[in-house]
């Protein structure tokens, strides 16, 4: 019962990672700072920051270029429901396991 748990709890901090990593990427998907947009998996995008044409920008370059995030916002909304989707399937073999484990130790007391 103890590796069930195990594997549930496993699988809600992944799910807590990938939640971080999407709403991240949302938050900093119109940012044109240098720092913005990282994800969490090891899934690199080519390239991580595309060059756009921003002159007024304090940062940019000698030709006007600043870097910004490669995020889709569509693909990073997807992203948090499958999250939340892989949340709510851990949490409920957690459940799941735990009252196994209770009616366990009830058989046997």
């Amino acid at each position: 019962m103890d590796n069930a748990m195990s594997i549930a709890l496993s699988g809600m901090q992944a799910a807590s990672t990938q939640l971080a990593s999407a709403a991240s990427n949302i938050v900093n998907s119109q940012s044109s700072m240098p720092a913005g947009g990282a994800t969490a998996w090891s899934q690199p995008v080519t390239p991580t920051f595309p060059l756009a044409y921003d002159p007024a920008a304090p940062y940019a370059n000698m030709q006007g270029m600043i870097a910004q995030p490669n995020q889709e916002l569509p693909t990073e909304l997807v992203n948090l429901k499958v999250a939340e989707s892989s949340s709510r399937a851990s949490l409920l073999a957690y459940k799941a396991s735990s009252q196994m484990f209770k009616a366990l130790l009830d058989a046997t007391a």
